[in-house]
């Protein structure tokens, strides 16, 4: 099983979920929240010092993002392992759903399980929702916990 988490409320909910399902005999889960990169617009026409600038701080923020998804996976893993399951997290860095689908090839799952994060009409269209790309286009079943 594959769980996909982006430290939503809905995410939180889909981890609890999984957490109350009976692991199968042999049975494992991996959690995995993928950190989109931080994208610097163009700068060519600033000064050398205000690139430096802006590099650095974008660079402090992609941190500052891993390490509150690594906190996110671990406590997914730690709350899955209380009830049973072997789980093991990893933090990605890219698009958010080919991350998902580059997990599921190599690790074989065959479950994916995200949280419904409720997104109107106007974001998913203008911002994309995982959750409905996974059920569109994911090789493996899914199941949204809301």
């Amino acid at each position: 099983m594959l769980i996909g988490v982006d430290g939503s409320s809905g995410s939180r909910r889909a981890v609890s979920f999984a957490a109350r399902l009976k692991p199968p005999p042999g049975g494992r889960a991996i959690v995995v929240r993928v950190v989109e990169p931080v994208r610097l617009p163009s700068m060519g026409l600033l000064p050398a010092s205000i690139r430096a600038t802006v590099g650095a701080q974008a660079t402090a923020l992609q941190a500052t993002r891993v390490r509150a998804a690594r906190r996110d996976v671990e406590t997914a893993v730690v709350q899955l392992e209380k009830s049973g399951w072997r789980a093991r997290g990893e933090v990605g860095l890219g698009i958010p759903f080919d991350e998902l689908l580059r997990v599921i090839k190599r690790s074989r799952a065959d479950l994916l399980v995200l949280g419904a994060r409720g997104v109107g009409r106007v974001e998913k269209f203008l911002l994309g929702s995982v959750a409905e790309a996974a059920t569109k286009r994911s090789p493996i079943s899914v199941l949204i916990v809301k």
